[in-house]
C-alpha cells in the first residue's frame, strides 16, 4: 500500500510543527527539510471523451505521472482530474506552473491546463454565501478576449 505523504497532497503544507513528539514527526521534519518528489494537482481536459482514471501525465513530452481520479467538471465545461506529478529532484510551485502539460486519453493527447486548486470556486465563496464576490472572481476568470 502506498502512503502519501501530507505535503504532497498539498493539505496546508505551511503549518508550523508544534513542540513535542507525535508519530509521524521525523518523516515531516524529514519532507520539511528535504522537499517533496510528488505532488498533487488538479487538471483541466477539454477532450470529447471522458477520463476514466490512470490517464498519463505529461509535463513537456515526459510522463510524470497518473490521473488518480476525474469526472465530468459542468460548472467549468471540462474533464477534471487530480493526480500526483512525480520529479526525481525537489518539486516546486514554480516547477509545477512552468510545464506545458498533457493527458493521455484513449491513445489520444489532450492538451491540460494544470491548478493547484480546485478549477471551481477555489476560495469557497459560494459556500459562505459571498455570492455577489464570488459572481466578480468568475467573470474576471472567464472573460472572452
Amino acid at each position: 500500500e502506498q502512503i502519501y505523504k501530507i505535503k504532497s497532497s498539498g493539505i496546508n503544507a505551511e503549518w508550523p510543527l508544534r513542540p513535542g513528539d507525535f508519530l509521524g514527526r521525523s518523516a515531516l521534519e524529514e519532507q520539511k527539510k528535504g522537499g517533496i518528489k510528488k505532488r498533487l494537482v488538479c487538471f483541466t481536459v477539454k477532450s470529447p471523451v471522458p477520463l476514466v482514471t490512470l490517464e498519463a501525465i505529461y509535463r513537456n513530452e515526459a510522463v510524470v505521472g497518473y490521473i488518480r481520479r476525474s469526472a465530468y467538471g459542468y460548472s467549468v465545461g471540462a474533464n477534471v482530474g487530480w493526480g500526483y506529478v512525480e520529479h526525481p529532484e525537489k518539486i516546486t510551485l514554480d516547477w509545477v506552473r512552468s510545464g506545458t502539460y498533457q493527458v493521455e486519453c484513449m491513445g489520444e493527447k489532450y492538451d491540460a491546463e494544470v491548478s493547484l486548486q480546485a478549477p471551481f470556486d477555489p476560495q469557497n465563496l459560494r459556500i459562505k454565501g459571498e455570492y455577489e464576490e464570488y459572481s466578480k472572481k468568475y467573470a474576471q476568470s472567464h472573460r472572452l478576449s
